[in-house]
């Protein structure tokens, strides 16, 4: 006697095809380049990434404070929202600028309100509508072609300094030991480990030795001067990248103002 088993069929949910938003995609500002093989996905080609839009899962997530100090929360809602990201924290830091605007535009659209106060006489608190898209249209590409001249500092001692960007990961360390000092009365131990992953996060390498070792011994003993000189020249070669600004007319007096957008992930993404 045969028995007849039940084959259960799923049936697709209809409300979901609806949600099914394509994504857009967005070039880099880095183009891809600095990047390790294994930081974006082997489909990415000249630095050009899809980003999709949050869900309500990725506000509850950009709103854990201990993701955030950790940067866990931009890490998991790249992996989900921009799929071709396979490490966040080893993200140029302005590449990650860059792709929280797009997530934002894609997400919420191409206008994000900002309320903001001019610096001007009886100014009052006013609402301005930033506009993403020219944010992401005006942010500049680094030049391949200057980058060996470009990353070098001289020091007075004539060592060459190699320079690099910082990382996300870079920015959510030294983030980390500001909030410590901040918190907690620091101690000469805390002091130079401070000072190293200053240091140490943007120099890929010094007259040609990269051991890490060896260069966080050398920035804990490196003068004052030459501190301040690797940081403006680092500052001077940093102009790429999407602007965190945008200009805008105070409603008070009728002046141009430019208007800074808070990179804070729970400000800029609710």
């Amino acid at each position: 006697m045969e028995i007849e088993s039940e084959v259960s069929v799923l049936t697709p949910n209809p409300l979901l095809a609806a949600l099914r938003i394509p994504g857009e995609t967005f070039r880099l500002p880095s183009q891809g380049l600095f990047y390790d093989e294994g930081v974006l996905d082997e489909s990415v080609k000249n630095g050009e990434v899809e980003v999709y839009p949050m869900t309500a899962i990725d506000e509850i997530i950009i709103s854990t404070p201990d993701k955030l100090l950790s940067g866990k929360a931009i890490s998991e809602i790249f992996a989900r929202c921009i799929p071709q990201i396979k490490q966040t924290h080893k993200l140029l830091a302005k590449d990650v600028d860059f792709l929280m605007v797009c997530l934002r535009m894609v997400s919420f659209g191409q206008f994000m309100e900002v309320a903001y106060t001019h610096q001007c006489n009886d100014a009052k608190e006013h609402t301005y509508n930033v506009d993403l898209q020219a944010m992401i249209r005006a942010a500049k590409s680094i030049d391949p072609t200057t980058l060996s001249q470009e990353y070098v500092s001289v020091l007075s001692n004539g060592q060459r300094v190699h320079l690099k960007p910082m990382t996300y990961g870079d920015i959510i360390e030294l983030y980390q030991d500001t909030m410590l000092s901040k918190t907690e009365e620091i101690d000469e131990k805390e002091a130079e480990k401070i000072v190293v992953n200053t240091i140490s996060s943007v120099v890929s390498n010094v007259d040609g030795v990269y051991d890490r070792n060896f260069i966080k011994e050398w920035a804990i003993h490196l003068p004052l001067g030459m501190k301040k000189q690797i940081q403006k020249d680092i500052n001077s070669v940093g102009d790429w990248g999407i602007e965190m600004k945008s200009q805008h007319t105070c409603q008070d007096c009728g002046e141009v103002m430019s208007l800074r957008i808070s990179a804070n992930p729970v400000n800029f993404f609710t």
